[in-house]
């Protein structure tokens, strides 16, 4: 019974070692684990960041659009369009009953878009041909009032005559030919 008693302790200072290294490796695995996951969780904290960051950019720009949307709108509308062409038309119509002429468009011309998006033409620029008839002074008021219209444009070409049959006195009314260049035309 000697013997037994003195492998006791040693059994039990075996079996303390086995634990304790079984401890260590667990503890030393669980640290790996955890390393890993810190890893993880930091790298999802910058992104979290990073994004914050550009969110409150994205707020600060949004809030700087709805300050100047006022401003965007007014330089919006003052692009002509294929949508608002028909209104710029009214305009015309409506100018030349202010003026006291008859006003009838003849043709327009519209930039076209190319393949990559981009004008076929070097400039954006429509062209709008129309005729007025009337006294020297309704039409002379009518293309002066070109000028307050909101959209760019140019008198390209103006070709007044007077309006008479052939053969017969003058009435005193003109036929104007007008080609007005819009320079701000937005495809």
């Amino acid at each position: 019974m000697d013997i037994l008693s003195n492998k006791k302790p040693v059994l039990m200072l075996g079996l303390m070692i086995l634990i304790l290294a079984a401890l260590i490796v667990f503890t030393w695995f669980l640290y790996q684990k955890i390393k890993e996951a810190s890893a993880v969780v930091a790298e999802a904290e910058g992104k979290i960041a990073l994004l914050e960051k550009k969110g409150r950019e994205f707020s600060l720009a949004e809030s700087g659009i709805r300050d100047y949307e006022k401003e965007i709108e007014f330089l919006e509308g003052a692009f002509l369009n294929e949508s608002r062409f028909v209104d710029f038309l009214r305009l015309l119509e409506s100018m030349s009953r202010e003026a006291n002429v008859n006003f009838s468009a003849k043709s327009a011309r519209v930039p076209l878009l190319s393949d990559q998006g981009k004008s076929a033409s070097q400039t954006q620029e429509a062209v709008l041909s129309f005729e007025l008839t009337g006294n020297f002074g309704a039409v002379a008021n009518f293309i002066a009032m070109l000028d307050n219209i909101p959209y760019a444009g140019l008198i390209e070409s103006l070709n007044i005559v007077p309006q008479a049959e052939p053969g017969q006195k003058s009435t005193g009314k003109l036929l104007a030919k007008i080609n007005y260049i819009i320079f701000n035309f937005d495809l």
